[in-house]
């Protein structure tokens, strides 16, 4: 395996596979990372993104009293709008309708400091289209129902076709009354971030390979102004078949608590969860071809803690919208469900390392319904 590129075929080959979930991008996540050891020399990696995000219009109400709370609990969710009069109901609101293909930029540098040691900064941008073919292959509306008519889901199984697509709209009004509004062509630079990782050799000689990290993001858009932190940890398994085929098993755990520090008073409430935790696992066969050309094959699950505290849904009141018939709670509904979907990977590398991903959420809880990605990494 050494006879590849050593500072590029390091670990577990993957770049950056996050979903453009609708809020997610406006806050720092992290990207897992299965990394055996630092790098060697000065990296640059650079992906786009392309994913797909759709979701009716649904007002969720958040009652004041505890007495109206304490009877919602008894009731199924879906026949509480029955039971309340919204004009006169006290409490807080809020209501979330998106449609759009967010289109992703994130670049990061890495730079060796230790040879235990690395340091990675990085942005991370974005921009709503309308996610039209051919810009847009996989990640459009069109495509999604044609899938769905044909394959798997049925007829419009989302409500797409009664309130349109295509169209390029976020709208999203908080508890507190701040609301973002994203149409077709905006853009949002999300933000800068550095990652810290400590690479210890505890494990080494079982061919297994550990790291931790420290992380900072600054949030720089006009949404949510702020600084995030967070810690994470990763191990790796090296399963040698011989001197070109290899297995990698990876697994990583981290956290990170949004807006630790606040530069305004109005930044978009994106949940009510402050501590975000994430847990990856991923799988990779990777051989070394005659051409001295490591070809990848990864499999990975990210599981998410949900946005919002899930308790409250307990006593929360989803209004549906008059048009709507299938999926139309979704938006809010699953801002108290943890978040997870699937990535199937293939990255080559030689001089340069060129990755492909496809992403399935396959539980549809507000990640894109398909994301594609393209990577490439090269060193300085």
């Amino acid at each position: 395996m050494d006879s590849t590129n050593y500072s590029l075929k390091n670990g577990i080959s993957k770049p950056s596979i996050l979903s453009t979930n609708t809020f997610g991008i406006f806050f720092s996540r992290l990207n897992h990372n299965f990394k055996l050891k630092p790098s060697k020399k000065t990296e640059i990696d650079i992906v786009l993104e392309s994913g797909n995000v759709w979701g009716a219009n649904v007002k969720t109400y958040l009652p004041d009293s505890e007495t109206i709370r304490n009877k919602l609990r008894t009731v199924n969710w879906y026949s509480r709008q029955f039971l309340f009069d919204e004009d006169t109901l006290k409490g807080k609101n809020y209501s979330i309708k998106t449609d759009g293909t967010i289109k992703g930029l994130r670049a990061n540098i890495t730079l060796p400091i230790h040879n235990q040691q690395e340091l990675v900064l990085g942005f991370r941008s974005f921009i709503l289209t309308e996610g039209k073919f051919p810009l847009s292959i996989f990640t459009n509306d069109a495509f999604i129902e044609f899938f769905h008519n044909n394959i798997a889901g049925g007829n419009d199984p989302f409500d797409r076709k009664v309130f349109g697509y295509n169209r390029a709209e976020v709208n999203y009004t908080d508890r507190n009354g701040n609301n973002l509004k994203l149409n077709k062509g905006s853009f949002v630079f999300g933000g800068i971030e550095a990652h810290y990782f400590y690479y210890p050799k505890l494990l080494n000689n079982r061919n297994v390979f550990i790291n931790f990290g420290a992380h900072l993001g600054t949030n720089l858009s006009q949404y949510n102004s702020s600084i995030d932190l967070g810690l994470s940890a990763a191990a790796v398994k090296k399963l040698t078949l011989n001197s070109t085929n290899q297995f990698l098993f990876g697994i990583g755990l981290n956290t990170i608590h949004k807006n630790s520090v606040e530069f305004k008073k109005n930044n978009i409430e994106f949940g009510t969860n402050n501590f975000i935790a994430s847990l990856e696992t991923d799988i990779e066969y990777n051989f070394t071809s005659k051409g001295k050309t490591n070809h990848a094959f990864g499999l990975a699950f990210y599981l998410q803690t949900s946005l919002n505290n899930k308790d409250e849904f307990n006593y929360a009141i989803l209004v549906r919208d008059e048009s709507a018939y299938n999926s139309w709670q979704h938006a809010s509904k699953h801002l108290y469900q943890n978040n997870n979907y699937w990535t199937f990977m293939y990255t080559f590398t030689r001089k340069i390392a060129t990755s492909f991903y496809l992403q399935q959420d396959f539980t549809v809880n507000n990640n894109p319904d398909i994301q594609t990605g393209v990577g490439i990494k090269f060193g300085l």
